[in-house]
């Protein structure tokens, strides 16, 4: 079997592939061909590896025309993803000398998931990470099984919280130009991989269901955006009170979307949660019923995030002067309120 790498004799690149590329039919002619496409040693090196990696690179229509038969990389392109991505990602593996089966290793959790008609994008994310950091194969296949499970178990989740009548109509509100099934898509998508975040995370499913359905018998459904709802599920398991009162982690959560939050600012929200336990001690419980005020007060999520950070939730710190809001959130914030009661 052929495989698409440049690697020692018997795993390894189609070399009739990159003699057809050069233009001849023996490696003598092939060589012979190049060296007289260049005038310098230098130039004549910088051709052959251009020459390479372009066929390396080569889109896998390609490469089965030119008599390359590879189950893994039709497996892969007939699971719909890109050939020219798995392509880039075969030569960073290359690059540090792995072999075929190591990247079949590698590939396979990606595959499945596709096929599976999953989100596989936090998965080549972590790849590209993985070899960029050049771990071994087996540290990088055991972190995308990790996460590959996460993702199927985060279905059970999102899939019958989406067939909710409520759940569809935002969707056909907020498709825009798209069409109904390329919204249910995307916004599908979305919510998978925050659920599968947090799942990896080690949050009880139990925590992520009531949360949703905690969104969607709030008035959060007619004036926030899926986007936030996704952003809620992966931030979720990342607050500093979730762990030990579930209860008050999703509180703070829809809180923090029905007072206008977006996705971005709900990311940073447990960040900034921490930083201002950090920096004055207080519990969390009253941190966390400052808030409430300053949403009752209608402030910014902007300024709240900024005053959480500098430590003082209850407004900011001496001299601190919150800043400017941006033109694009004047509209539209403090729509709703969903309030966490100050502790006692």
């Amino acid at each position: 079997m052929n495989r698409c790498f440049i690697h020692k004799k018997g795993a390894g690149f189609s070399w009739s592939l990159f003699f057809m590329a050069a233009g001849g039919k023996t490696a003598d002619d092939a060589v012979s061909k190049v060296m007289k496409a260049s005038g310098t040693k230098a130039g004549k090196i910088a051709v052959i590896m251009t020459m390479l990696l372009g066929v390396f690179l080569a889109p896998l229509e390609v490469r089965a025309t030119a008599g390359i038969d590879d189950p893994v990389f039709k497996r892969a392109m007939d699971a719909g993803i890109d050939a020219d991505r798995i392509a880039r990602m075969a030569h960073r593996a290359h690059t540090r000398d792995m072999t075929p089966e190591q990247f079949e290793q590698i590939l396979t959790p990606v595959i499945s998931l596709a096929e599976m008609d999953l989100p596989y994008d936090l998965l080549m994310q972590k790849a590209a990470e993985g070899l960029a950091k050049q771990v071994p194969a087996h540290g990088i296949r055991l972190v995308l099984d990790q996460m590959h499970g996460s993702m199927v178990r985060s279905v059970a989740i999102v899939d019958p919280w989406m067939e909710r009548r409520e759940v569809q109509q935002l969707i056909e509100a907020e498709k825009g130009v798209r069409t109904t099934d390329e919204a249910v898509r995307r916004y599908r998508g979305m919510l998978l991989e925050g659920a599968s975040q947090s799942l990896q995370n080690n949050a009880d499913e139990e925590l992520l269901r009531e949360f949703l359905e905690e969104v969607a018998s709030t008035s959060i459904m007619t004036q926030s955006g899926l986007a936030s709802i996704a952003a809620g599920l992966q931030a979720l398991s990342e607050m500093p009170v979730s762990q030990d009162s579930p209860d008050l982690g999703i509180r703070l959560m829809i809180g923090a979307i029905n007072a206008g939050f977006t996705a971005s600012e709900i990311r940073e929200l447990p960040h900034a949660l921490r930083s201002a336990h950090f920096s004055n001690q207080l519990p969390l419980e009253r941190i966390i019923g400052s808030m409430d005020l300053l949403w009752d007060e209608d402030i910014p999520a902007v300024h709240i995030l900024e005053y959480l950070l500098h430590g003082n939730p209850g407004g900011g710190r001496a001299g601190f002067q919150a800043p400017a809001l941006p033109q694009d959130r004047e509209q539209g914030r403090g729509k709703g309120k969903y309030s966490v009661s100050p502790a006692s």
